[in-house]
């Protein structure tokens, strides 16, 4: 039986656990079985390359290079900035197939889609980092909202249904999830034209109503489900 494996701490004083981190990313495996987190190098010779499929038995660091070992612990955001480290989210594609957590409600499918109104499905930092994503929510009915990149992962098969989930809201999930894995099997762009907010849709209705709070990132997702 495999044991837990942990990260090098970052309580410690030593150079060497803090090198640890540096110029390396957070990869998934694209194993269906898997669909774990690792740290790999960088592009960098045998490194990670983005621009291709990912496992990890191509991981060059022999304790994370098999998927039976566990997911490494990810050290606490604070304890990598007080050592001038910074977590930086890749940008992922606009089509992309997403799972989102929003407070209370469970972890919900979604697929990255531009805005209506603005037409971006992306928000940066002051540094140019991605830190908020405009998401379309599949169910019945759709629903869309700007949300935390801390917020969603890639899309993964949910093993069952939240023990929180609503009587009234258990049919807009099943939904959801039936949408979901037939639109895993498609590209970003054929996602994109399975979305229901459109600009023009969306501008016409702004003109028929007066418009709306663009301060109120939650105006969707709120009449669709409370």
């Amino acid at each position: 039986m495999l044991e837990d494996l942990n990260l090098p701490s970052l309580n410690s004083e030593e150079d060497d656990d803090i090198s640890y981190y540096l110029d390396k990313t957070w990869v998934q495996c694209e194993s269906a079985a898997c669909l774990k987190w690792r740290l790999a190098p960088s592009r960098d010779g045998d490194g990670f390359d983005p621009d291709r499929p990912w496992r990890c038995h191509m991981n060059t660091d022999p304790f994370f290079s098999q998927c039976l070992v566990p997911q490494g612990v990810f050290p606490n955001t604070s304890e990598l900035q007080e050592r001038g480290m910074k977590v930086v989210y890749s940008q992922l594609p606009v089509g992309g197939l997403v799972m989102v957590k929003v407070g209370k409600w469970p972890w919900w499918p979604a697929v990255l889609s531009p805005d209506p109104v603005s037409l971006e499905y992306v928000k940066r930092d002051s540094d140019g980092d991605v830190v908020k994503y405009h998401v379309e929510f599949l169910g019945s009915p759709h629903s869309r909202l700007w949300t935390s990149a801390k917020s969603l992962h890639l899309y993964q098969t949910m093993a069952m249904e939240p023990n929180s989930l609503k009587a009234s809201l258990r049919t807009s999930y099943k939904v959801a999830l039936a949408e979901a894995a037939l639109l895993q099997k498609v590209t970003c762009e054929e996602r994109l034209e399975q979305c229901v907010f459109k600009p023009q849709e969306c501008e016409s209705e702004l003109e028929e109503s007066g418009g709306y709070e663009r301060g109120n990132e939650h105006l969707f997702w709120s009449e669709a489900y409370e």
